[in-house]
């Protein structure tokens, strides 16, 4: 730790508040950085040089060359000489002020110190939080330790929740939950799949004019980042009005506009369902209710099944795959996966 200028002159100031004698501030080879008289700012201090090599107090009695009368007291920071504090006057009149000096002046170079590590420590953690939400590759052992030091678990799965406004508006966060300004209309949450911070960037933004984009859970948080980024870019796109731009259920568009993209929780769906009597049951009546577009009476009739038992079934399906078959484009999505399924298999 060294004193520059800007804090030599803080502490110099300081102290004068106090005591009513000048106060100069040496840096550890016994240079002037600070002080209560401007023109002696640069001088070398002949007292102060002394007391750097003796490492004790030293006190000048006479004027000799460039030297004033006075004390000159070692600074100290972890046990190490960074620099003297002198008071100018008569020792016998200024030593009593000596140690309520010194103590003054290590103690603001203990804040500052503190102030310093803490905002440094800050800085690299924002560095590593960006590394994190924009990183692709694999989390390796380094990474992750790195992520222990500033107190982010890396093997939780967190969800992005991704929020386009104009407004400024501070959200509570809770533990395990980050936030990242993207630019000045979109703001970036990070939050473990459990969190109700929907509920909370609501209530912070009533009757304002905002979209939502939520991501799936990852452990590798980037990938969520994408998704809750490219919902609201869908739904706009789209022209859908809904606030919520869950990517859950906008995957499926996506896919058909960028095949990049998999769906494997479809097709490990389907083929559950043929590799299983009950599920091919499922696969039948959804043939079945796409070929009869959804007549009930005719779907009964073709599986020879009551309607009660169809009903359930297509409840069942809606469990298993989140899609309504009574809703089109969830309906449009089952069966273009299915096709997509059977001509993968074929």
């Amino acid at each position: 730790m060294n004193i520059n200028k800007l804090l030599a002159q803080e502490i110099a100031n300081k102290v004068m508040q106090v005591i009513p004698y000048n106060v100069n501030i040496m840096d550890d080879i016994g240079r002037i950085i600070g002080s209560g008289d401007p023109e002696r700012i640069d001088n070398y201090h002949q007292g102060a040089t002394l007391a750097i090599e003796q490492g004790s107090i030293v006190s000048i009695y006479h004027t000799e060359g460039g030297a004033k009368p006075g004390v000159n007291i070692p600074i100290h920071f972890r046990n190490k000489i960074i620099g003297v504090i002198g008071i100018s006057g008569d020792p016998q009149v200024v030593s009593p002020f000596a140690e309520l000096v010194r103590v003054t002046a290590e103690l603001l170079i203990n804040q500052e110190f503190l102030f310093r590590e803490r905002r440094i420590k800050e800085q690299m953690k924002e560095e590593f939080l960006y590394q994190w939400v924009f990183r692709n590759e694999r989390y390796d052992e380094a990474f992750v330790n790195n992520g222990e030091v500033f107190g982010i678990d890396l093997t939780m799965e967190r969800k992005a929740v991704v929020v386009k406004s104009n407004v400024n508006k501070n959200i509570p966060l809770y533990e395990q939950e980050f936030i990242f300004r993207l630019n000045p209309n979109l703001t970036l949450f990070i939050v473990p799949c459990q969190s109700e911070i929907v509920k909370r960037i609501e209530k912070s933004l009533e009757n304002v004019e905002f979209k939502i984009g939520i991501g799936n859970p990852y452990t590798h948080v980037a990938a969520s980042v994408h998704e809750a980024k490219r919902a609201i870019e869908m739904a706009e796109k789209l022209g859908m009005n809904q606030i919520h731009c869950d990517y859950k259920n906008l995957k499926f568009i996506d896919y058909l506009t960028n095949k990049d993209n998999s769906l494997t929780e479809m097709n490990n769906f389907y083929q559950e369902l043929e590799e299983n009597p009950k599920g091919r049951e499922l696969l039948e009546t959804l043939i079945s209710y796409i070929t009869n577009s959804g007549d009930m009476n005719a779907i009964s009739k073709e599986l020879h099944i009551h309607r009660n038992s169809l009903a359930y079934r297509l409840q069942k399906i809606e469990m298993l795959t989140n899609k309504n078959p009574k809703k089109f484009t969830d309906l449009f999505e089952l069966f273009t996966c299915y096709v997509l399924y059977k001509m993968k298999s074929a």
